[in-house]
């Protein structure tokens, strides 16, 4: 029995696959935020702060990032005037606020990724793209710790 061809093993395994086309998708998502004054990250903790009162630990779990990137991100929003910390009602714990520019911000990010999806999927059927999406929904909630929790 041969061996397989390396290169061939390796553009063939799915893992290998996956990883690459994530580096492609996070280009296409970081240079469309980048047009907003904003990175994943930001974005990411922007959208969970928009659900209600988080505080930063809540923030962290929910986005998978740590505490110390947390907090730079948090300082970053705060800085562009897209997020404030603010009391929350027990007055020992801060929550992070999107502002008035903070949500229109994420609106018009996700008007735009939503464009940017449609032109990285475009080679897939509807079909393919719901099934892809069922996978994806799978594996992420099966190796997303913050999902395990």
């Amino acid at each position: 029995m041969r061996e397989s061809n390396p290169v061939e093993r390796i553009t063939q395994a799915p893992i290998f696959l996956l990883f690459r086309v994530g580096d492609a998708a996070r280009d296409a998502v970081e240079q469309s935020l980048d047009r907003h004054g904003l990175r994943g990250k930001d974005f990411r903790t922007l959208a969970y702060a928009g659900t209600g009162a988080h505080s930063q630990q809540e923030l962290s779990r929910a986005t998978g990032l740590d505490r110390t990137t947390m907090v730079g991100v948090i300082d970053r929003l705060e800085r562009l005037g897209m997020a404030v910390r603010e009391r929350g009602d027990d007055r020992r714990r801060q929550v992070v606020v999107p502002t008035d520019l903070g949500l229109q911000t994420l609106t018009d990010a996700f008007a735009e990724l939503e464009q940017v999806q449609e032109e990285f999927l475009a080679t897939l059927s509807p079909t393919g793209k719901q099934a892809m999406k069922s996978s994806l929904s799978r594996l992420f909630t099966a190796h997303d710790p913050s999902c395990n929790t």
